[in-house]
């Protein structure tokens, strides 16, 4: 299995050789080159699929932030159009108790006077 993935490493990272072959212990490259010990793939494997797994979360850490600029948006808009409306709402409230009073005071008057 081991010997799979190494061949699998090589072949897919270019870095590390143009081409693959599977060596025995005491035989001879057909190319010039490095050998690397199975461990260190591995531990190269690991560091690449951390730096996948980085580079997704950047991604989704720049979607969620421009997700929630663009919520903070709405809801500031929102917020702005309740305090307007609430506004209109109080100031319609306090003119129509105000036109109630004046007309229950006239009120009172007509009929104090009969």
């Amino acid at each position: 299995m081991l010997k799979i993935l190494l061949i699998a490493t090589l072949l897919s990272n270019s870095a590390f050789a143009q081409t693959s072959v599977t060596l025995k212990t005491g035989q001879l490259a057909p190319f010039d080159g490095h050998l690397i010990k199975t461990e260190r793939v591995v531990e190269l494997i690991k560091a690449e699929k951390k730096s996948i797994v980085l580079s997704d979360l950047r991604i989704h850490q720049d979607e969620l932030i421009e997700y929630h600029r663009q919520d903070a948006r709405v809801q500031r808009r929102k917020l702005s159009e309740a305090k307007f409306g609430s506004f209109l709402t109080n100031t319609g409230y306090f003119v129509l108790g105000a036109v109630l009073t004046a007309l229950t005071f006239k009120l009172n008057q007509k009929v104090g006077d009969i």
